[in-house]
Formats: structure tokens, sequence, C-alpha cells
């Protein structure tokens, strides 16, 4: 009996360590031969600000951020941070990722290069009435071209100072 116990956990171990391996293989690595979302990119993304928002897109800023917004709400919500709110636990997650920033040109338009899987679009924008706009869009980019459009309807908060 003894000794089926013993085989038993060695076969234990020796799956949780195949497994772990396994998994450990999967992740991205972090080192220098990681190659960059820019250099890799095979997807094109069209952003596009829509109504009177085109109209000032010179006061415009967006970032694109490698990251996968749903999961990162799950995490959130999953593990209780007291004391912390999302745009913290956001900010604090996209700190060490490096965005990739775009300008709008006289039409409203920014035209990115990405890598396909999960984005995160950050974009504000600020009006000729001193209306300020900002958006926090997840994308997943996949194919050869997409477009997502910025407008009054999809903005994730509009403040204006009085």
């Amino acid at each position: 009996m003894m000794i089926i116990r013993v085989m038993l956990s060695i076969g234990l171990i020796g799956a949780l360590l195949v497994a772990g391996q396994s998994v450990y293989r999967r992740l991205p690595s972090d080192g220098p031969d990681r190659p960059n979302a820019e250099a890799t990119a095979n997807s094109e993304l069209t952003i596009l600000l829509r109504d009177e928002i085109a109209a000032s897109s010179a006061h415009a800023a967006i970032e694109l951020y490698a990251i996968d917004f749903a999961a990162a709400q799950s995490e959130f919500f999953a593990h209780p941070h007291p004391g912390k709110t999302f745009d913290d636990f956001l900010a604090q997650r996209t700190k060490g990722l490096a965005p990739i920033r775009a300008r709008f040109d006289e039409q409203g338009r920014a035209l990115v290069k990405l890598t396909a899987g999960n984005w995160w679009i950050h974009a504000t924008a600020a009006l000729a009435n001193g209306e300020k706009l900002e958006w926090r869009l997840p994308i997943s980019v996949g194919g050869e071209s997409q477009t997502a459009e910025l407008s009054g309807e999809n903005a994730y908060e509009r403040t204006k100072k009085f």
C-alpha cells in the first residue's frame, strides 16, 4: 500500500511540473528579443471622429494600449481593492505599457498599424464650446483593416467648465 502512495505522489508531482512548464512556455517573453507592436503590425485601424468633434480634431489626442480591457475589468472586480477605483487600477496596469500615439488629420481621421489582438483606445478631445470628451473603448483588432468611430454617443465622459 505504501508503494502505491509513493508512486501516486511522484506521478502527481511530475504531472504538476509538466503542466506548469507547458503554461510557462506559452507566456510572452519580456526580454529584448520580443518584437515591438509597431514592427510586427499587420492590421490597419482607422479611427474616425464624428459630428462636431471632427471640426476640433486639432485638439484631440489618442493613445492605444495593448491590453485586454475586459480581462483587466474582470481581474479588478474578482479581487477587491479597498480604497482603489478601477481608474487607479487601470492606470497602474498600463503604467509599464508604452502606448501607441496617433494624430487626427483635418477630417478627423487617424490611421494606426497594430498587431492583431485586444487593444484599448484612450482618446480625448476639446470642443470649441469648452466641452471635453474622453473615450475608453476596448477593441479587438484582427484582419487587414478595421474602423472605429468616436462620437458623442460612445464617449466615456463629457465635461464642461462653467
